[in-house]
């Protein structure tokens, strides 16, 4: 099976069902197979050979729905981008997967010609209206516009040989130890398996409905999207999170069955809306995932909604996404586990060589199964170094209990988790010491109630320099997205050095986080 066999099959089974809803909007199964596969075979016109990467730029939107399934039903490889990346960010992408076409929604109008200006390998343009891409040489055309009724082709079946589903997918990029966003390279066999594994653990109907608040282009958006298009499901689609009482509100009114969330999510709900107050009658359960959520939100949960199913999960984008999961029956016995493997995937806690540790010793965890990744997009090197012999090594350090409950310690990798989000440490690094003012710098993450982890830099400034922490700040967002700005800024003499010269980062975020006063 093949990712667009998901919404085909659907679409034979409950043609009439509403699939998406977004604001007034619908979209039933039926519908939603006719736009992707009018929209398929317009860009199969385009002659582009079998595997080329098509990007994606939208918003949640049905226009998102349509196109992510259009390409697949077209035989290409999707590349959903973040839409909080900065114009340089966005055409490293593109350029990195080598995108011949970029479907982009009409929210990145200013944006989408500061990205097309600079030298990238796109060729065509789709959106959703009409806008000036500032470049007369690309063409642009109008998704409304093929997919209308007049224009409608019935697509084939995805056309897949016995190794059909162990084609290229979709390349998700996520922040890698260079500094560079890495593409994750996840086959259909990748995706469909543990799609439909998914399901089976979170017992998912074609009565359930999800509502979303997470984008569609991160991995575990991504998973709320098929699963819910799988099991014949509906996608609530909401992107005011920013105003949690229209969330709660959408949430009523559309009845759904499910909330998925970063431990962020549930802490500004739990902490600044009356979610705890609403009885949300037709919710069946919660699902967890993206960073640890510290024990005592966990607890605030369920003190307020003691009936409802808490799912806390654990994975990587390079585990497609899921890796574990902790039986919501388990969960006060287990408080702090991430469960145990989803179905159909091997975890071990294993030693530096991979040998399988036994219970109570602190390993990495490593994953064994058909989630797991085909590696990465043009990085050999980092690739070899969490893939060896067809294994995931994921950088998380565990142990296992005597009943085999995974619980997590720590992480190898210089990767900050916040608020859902990886980022590289080095990125962050680089982009403080382009600034003038600054002479040396350390960046790591301390532990956060709302974030998982905030990111901390600690900054020498150059002799007579009289740089100030909002001056470092403006530098940063300027540079980076959103989510790498760091939360805090400490200013020292000198950082703490190892005698091969290496920055101690273990001294000095154990000495930051008692001077800062974070717990």
């Amino acid at each position: 099976m093949k990712v667009f066999d998901l919404l085909s099959e659907s679409a034979e089974r409950f043609p009439d069902k509403p699939a998406v809803t977004h604001n007034n909007e619908r979209l039933s199964f039926r519908q939603l197979y006719e736009r992707s596969a009018a929209l398929a075979n317009r860009l199969r016109e385009l002659g582009l050979p079998e595997g080329s990467r098509i990007a994606l730029l939208f918003e949640n939107s049905l226009e998102y729905a349509t196109a992510f399934f259009a390409i697949f039903a077209a035989d290409y490889v999707a590349v959903p981008m973040d839409t909080s990346l900065d114009e340089d960010s966005l055409r490293y992408v593109l350029t990195d997967c080598d995108a011949r076409v970029l479907l982009a929604g009409f929210q990145f109008r200013r944006t989408l010609p500061k990205v097309l200006a600079g030298d990238t390998p796109v060729e065509r343009v789709f959106t959703d209206r009409k806008f000036g891409l500032g470049r007369d040489d690309i063409p642009q055309e109008i998704i409304g516009d093929i997919t209308s009724p007049e224009r409608y082709l019935p697509v084939s079946r995805t056309r897949s040989g016995s190794d059909g589903e162990r084609e290229l997918a979709a390349i998700f990029y996520t922040s890698g130890s260079t500094g560079k966003p890495k593409g994750v390279m996840l086959s259909h066999l990748n995706l469909v398996s543990n799609t439909l594994a998914t399901i089976e653990y979170l017992k998912l109907t074609d009565d359930d409905s999800v509502i979303v608040i997470l984008p569609f282009y991160y991995i575990y958006g991504n998973s709320l999207l098929l699963t819910h298009i799988a099991c014949g499901g509906r996608l609530v689609v909401d992107n005011r999170f920013m105003y949690p009482e229209v969330v709660l509100d959408t949430m009523e009114a559309e009845g759904v069955t499910g909330f998925s969330g970063v431990p962020s999510n549930f802490m500004i709900l739990l902490g600044n809306s009356t979610f705890a107050k609403r009885k949300l009658e037709s919710l069946r359960y919660f699902t967890q995932a993206g960073g640890a959520m510290a024990p005592e939100i966990i607890r605030r949960l369920m003190d307020a909604f003691p009936s409802k199913e808490i799912y806390i999960m654990y994975g990587q984008t390079e585990a497609a996404p899921r890796v574990t999961w902790l039986p919501p029956q388990m969960l006060t016995r287990k408080l702090g586990s991430i469960g145990i493997p989803v179905p159909g995937v091997k975890v071990s806690v294993a030693d530096e060589n991979g040998n399988e540790l036994p219970p109570g010793e602190v390993g990495e965890i490593v994953v064994d199964g058909p989630n797991v990744m085909m590696g990465y997009w043009n990085q050999a090197d980092e690739e070899r170094e969490v893939l060896k012999n067809g294994r995931l090594f994921t950088g998380d350090l565990a142990k296992k209990d005597e009943d085999g409950y995974l619980y997590v310690v720590g992480r190898k990798k210089e990767i900050i988790k916040t608020g859902g989000n990886r980022v590289s440490v080095k990125e962050i690094e680089e982009c403080l010491m382009e600034h003038e003012q600054i002479l040396e710098t350390a960046v790591f993450g301390v532990d956060d109630p709302v974030l998982g982890e905030a990111i901390t830099s600690v900054v020498v400034r150059k002799a007579g320099s009289t740089a100030t922490e909002k001056e470092i700040l403006d530098f940063c967002r300027n540079r980076l997205a959103s989510h790498k700005v760091p939360k805090y800024v400490d200013f020292v003499p000198s950082l703490p050095k190892q005698l091969s010269g290496k920055v101690d980062k273990v001294r000095l975020k154990s000495e930051k986080t008692k001077t800062l006063g974070i717990k």
